[in-house]
């Protein structure tokens, strides 16, 4: 499967059991980068819009743990967890990811965001690999790069206020 979502180009890999998501963003990489790092930046734009940040740990460093709650615009809380494994700034950060609600929380995803910048516009290669194809496919049917289209349409938004 491959398709675009709004500015994300989206890859589900045949055989393999990752998605993989990219997009350019109008930002120099140290602030898309930057945009990553913090509760105070990420409450400025990880979500769907009409959602709300309730709560947010986060220890940006590698072994760091983070947690993420947001009120969807319908009321009910989405809550997301994970581990950072790997941070090279400003080009490289790598996190567990898991939407932490029964029975989703028994399940670990791992991304890898790679930030590349030509010209002052940075492109984020988010790679991100499941347990398995079956995961990896209700993962990608759930509506999962729309969410993502519109968290990083946010994110271009924000970052533009930070130059």
């Amino acid at each position: 499967m491959n398709k675009t979502v709004g500015k994300v180009e989206v890859e589900a890999p045949e055989g393999s059991p990752q998605t993989i998501l990219t997009r350019t963003f109008d930002a120099p990489r140290d602030l898309v980068f930057k945009a990553h790092s913090s509760c105070e930046h990420m409450s400025k734009w990880w979500g769907l819009r009409g959602s709300s940040f309730l709560s947010c740990d986060l220890d940006f460093a590698e072994g760091g743990a983070w947690r993420i709650v947001v009120r969807e615009a319908d009321g009910s809380e989405s809550p997301f967890k994970g581990e950072f494994k790997q941070i090279k700034a400003p080009e490289l950060l790598t996190w567990t990811f898991c939407y932490d609600v029964a029975p989703y929380n028994e399940v670990v995803s791992v991304e890898t965001m790679e930030f590349t910048e030509e010209d002052g516009r940075t492109t984020i290669r988010t790679v991100s690999t499941y347990p398995s194809l079956e995961v990896r496919d209700a993962v990608a049917g759930s509506g999962m790069a729309d969410g993502a289209a519109e968290t990083w349409d946010r994110l271009e938004e924000y970052v533009a206020t930070l130059s």
